[in-house]
């Protein structure tokens, strides 16, 4: 199955074969103008591409980049419409490959993802070390995701009747899938701050990490949508040489994750989105953060209502009662 990794190296290939393109680069977007192997300014035409949201939807996986094509500008902007020109003619180069490449020859990537039709080209002149101009190409690729169950060991798929499960057996289905996985090397709960904070041991945790944020619970009719904030982080080496192999390795994770939990009767919502992030905290980690909702059955059938009625009682009588209880629990 297509993965990550494996679209950025079209990317670069594209850049590679390209007669313009001068250099190709990833990562965050404060990292356009330094090479990560020179480590000194790179050579321009530059394409670099900046990861952004994925969505997993029916039967197809989108993954969305802005690629940037950039070039120098003078100083006193006297090719500046040369340089607009220049970049536009590449970046409508590159989806042209994206859409009509289906030889051998021609890299035959059109037979193997597709672009969606309508990309959106935004122009910029900025000022870094020098000024730049060109293009940010926000193109979606689209791949087949079936969500094979005959890839998902049996140890790693949630209980079946999970539709009545409680809040806490649920956290326990999530460790119990960390704990089988045989990428992942240790499992959170709480806090976004507590992310690099492992609370049994203080100390900072084994990577890549699985970590469950809790987020909004809705009720609805027989039925309750409870949302978690999940954070699949690794660790980046500090000259970022493998950032492309953490996010593409974090991504495959969030993709079984997923897969599992909509194969199993916790009944996954559909196109939970995937935001990229590259951080530098203790150490530089990255990864994504999913938002997933699932449902579980509800029907209001709920053993809460007291032997004595609520109603006939005043305002007066209840705050004697909560005296009688505030004095039980200060003789205990």
């Amino acid at each position: 199955m297509l993965n990550y990794k494996q679209i950025l190296t079209y990317f670069s290939s594209i850049a590679y074969h390209n007669p313009q393109i001068q250099s190709f680069g990833f990562g965050d977007l404060k990292q356009c103008t330094n090479d990560i192997i020179t480590k000194q300014e790179p050579r321009y035409q530059r394409m670099y591409v900046v990861p952004d949201r994925v969505s997993l939807n029916q039967n197809e996986i989108h993954y969305n980049f802005n690629v940037i094509i950039m070039d120098r500008v003078e100083d006193d902007l006297s090719n500046l419409e040369e340089v607009m020109s220049d970049t536009l003619e590449t970046a409508k180069d590159i989806w042209t490959i994206f859409y009509l490449s289906y030889t051998r020859q021609q890299g035959e990537f059109s037979n193997i993802i597709q672009g969606e039709w309508d990309p959106t080209l935004v122009p910029f002149t900025e000022r870094f070390e020098t000024v730049l101009g060109g293009w940010t190409l926000q193109i979606t690729l689209v791949a087949p995701f079936d969500y094979n169950s005959c890839v998902i060991p049996d140890s790693e798929i949630f209980p079946q009747d999970e539709s009545y499960s409680s809040y806490y057996q649920i956290i326990s289905d999530w460790r119990s899938f960390a704990d089988s996985h045989q990428q992942i090397n240790s499992f959170g709960f709480g806090d976004v701050e507590q992310l690099t904070n492992d609370i049994v041991t203080k100390q900072e945790p084994l990577y890549p990490r699985l970590y469950f944020v809790p987020g909004d619970a809705r009720l609805s009719q027989n039925h309750m949508h409870i949302t978690w904030r999940v954070i699949c982080a690794d660790r980046i080496e500090d000259d970022l040489s493998n950032q492309q192999d953490v996010l593409s390795d974090t991504l495959e994770i969030m993709k079984d994750l997923f897969s599992r939990a909509y194969l199993s009767d916790y009944d996954a919502d559909w196109d939970p989105s995937l935001e990229p992030w590259l951080e530098e905290t203790e150490t530089n980690i990255g990864g994504w953060t999913m938002t997933f909702s699932i449902q579980q059955k509800f029907d209001y059938d709920r053993c809460v209502l007291p032997e004595l009625p609520f109603g006939g009682i005043t305002w007066e009588e209840l705050a004697e009662l909560w005296k009688d209880v505030e004095t039980k629990w200060s003789q205990t």
